[in-house]
């Protein structure tokens, strides 16, 4: 987490990338500048190409002050999740960014141009995969209909523009319970963001229901999004003081709730089965933030029998972060014998082997999987990582670098390949990896000495130098779009 006053520093700078464009808005009468109406999302005042590019230097300043979280099995899941459901969503520009917040609370949220930030607190209160759902369902429709960008009319009326009371909010809501010094920053600052960053009755009423749509067509249940909702009434009740963030950013009442209820029972009745991979991301969550490891074995071994192969799970990984190998290997043993290719179970039995030395067997495993199922995010990180373990960091960075062109946004993978880099004795691709990092962070002057470093240790290689001085060009672009913005 970085100090406060590096926080109102990145928020200035936010609000400098959204100012110029509310103040030309404000005094340009334009027939173009003129908003649609509820029904008419194709004219804006933002084109799509805009909002994808302003809500990528969004997600720059976020991560700056945001600590993310970087677990690859996790993050594979909900991105799956997402995209199946942006499939079938009304979305019409799918380029999508996922972050995870490390935050125990309830909130998701999203931002023009394809940013879906989700903390990973929602997964210890949802109970199944379709409530799951229905949150990033929500979120899409508010893309796919284009609600903030509809709501600028409002943010041409107010204090601060709605873009940058989005960042300084959500900053806020991410960090708030986390930070007794941000604790007095919201206290001071939380009524007014709250105000940008409310939608509408019309708009909230709108995602929910087209939400649903998208559930259904995904093969998920539409009722996902009322009982969601109920979940989060519940949790408001027995934590008076906790309202969950997304009911401050996406206020709920009854007649919402009856209203999104009496929807979900138009659809046709079915049973929907629930994921066995959600019950294993949300183990791996209650474990994350599980404070007595001890406590937290005791309690699963208590309840095996209820949730049976999602618990076995849980209560192995624990075993192995209490580095308790020999038992978590007989713990595994049969999931692996009634699942053997299930990526969660084949990560956790490599890291349970590597635990106890038996690196041959981990890669070994990794590399089979990885045959069955290529370029796999879990499985190529879980490799890597074991590779980096026994020495081997050549092929290590093999591994790293062929993933990072399929992943090039991903700030934990180009970390991930700094490191390796750099005990493979790459110097130079330390520093252009680093740089990647620095940028999809939003910290560009550490980017730009990165590359100041690596480009004298290009020389001789007249293509690479002509590469680092166009991606510090790329990084000079990126501080005057910061500006016009």
């Amino acid at each position: 987490m970085l100090p406060i006053p590096r926080l109102f520093k990145s928020l200035t700078l936010c609000l400098s990338l959204i100012l110029p464009v509310a103040s030309q808005a404000q005094n340009d009468s334009d027939d173009r500048y003129n908003l649609p109406s509820l029904g008419d999302v194709g004219a804006s005042v933002y084109s799509t190409q805009q909002e994808h590019e302003l809500g990528r230097l969004w997600l720059m300043a976020f991560r700056s002050q945001v600590e993310t979280v970087d677990d690859p099995l996790l993050l594979d899941y909900t991105e799956n999740l997402l995209y199946r459901l942006a499939s079938h969503s009304e979305l019409d520009d799918r380029r999508l960014e996922l972050v995870i917040v490390e935050n125990a609370t309830i909130n998701a949220f999203a931002v023009p141009g394809g940013v879906i930030g989700v903390h990973n607190g929602l997964l210890l209160h949802t109970e199944n995969e379709s409530q799951l759902a229905g949150v990033l369902g929500h979120e899409l429709a508010h893309l796919s209909q284009r609600h903030f960008t509809r709501s600028v009319q409002k943010a041409r009326q107010a204090a601060i523009p709605t873009m940058a009371g989005l960042l300084a909010g959500i900053v806020l809501a991410a960090t708030t319970g986390t930070d007794a010094g941000m604790a007095a920053v919201a206290a001071g600052q939380a009524a007014s963001m709250q105000t940008q960053l409310r939608f509408s009755r019309e708009h909230e009423q709108e995602a929910d229901r087209i939400g649903m749509k998208t559930l259904a067509a995904a093969d998920l249940d539409p009722s996902g999004i009322p009982s969601m909702f109920e979940v989060m009434q519940r949790n408001a009740r027995f934590s008076n003081h906790n309202i969950p963030e997304f009911l401050l950013t996406h206020p709920l009442n009854e007649s919402r709730i009856s209203d999104s209820t009496n929807r979900a029972r138009q659809y046709p009745r079915q049973v929907y089965t629930n994921s066995a991979d959600f019950q294993l991301m949300k183990a791996r969550v209650e474990l994350h933030f599980a404070d007595n490891l001890e406590g937290h074995l005791k309690q699963l071994r208590s309840r095996e029998h209820l949730r049976r192969d999602a618990d076995r799970y849980a209560t192995v990984l624990t075993l192995a972060k209490l580095n308790r190998w020999s038992e978590a290997q007989q713990g595994l043993k049969p999931l692996l014998a009634s699942e053997p290719h299930r990526i969660a179970y084949v990560v956790l039995a490599s890291e349970i082997e590597a635990g106890m030395g038996e690196h041959k067997a981990a890669i070994a495993r990794l590399r089979e999987n990885l045959a069955i199922a290529p370029r796999n995010y879990p499985l190529t990180m879980a490799l890597a990582d074991v590779l980096h373990q026994v020495g081997r960091a050549a092929d290590a960075e093999a591994v790293l670098s062929t993933l990072v062109h399929e992943r090039p946004n991903d700030p934990y993978l180009w970390y991930q390949l700094a490191e390796i880099r750099g005990l493979a004795g790459d110097i130079l691709g330390v520093h252009r990896a680093r740089a990647e990092y620095f940028i999809l962070n939003g910290l560009l002057d550490s980017a730009d000495r990165q590359l100041q470093y690596a480009f004298p240790l290009a020389s001789g290689q007249r293509i690479e130098q002509r590469r680092i001085k166009e991606r510090a060009r790329d990084v000079q672009r990126l501080r005057a779009k910061l500006k016009q913005f």
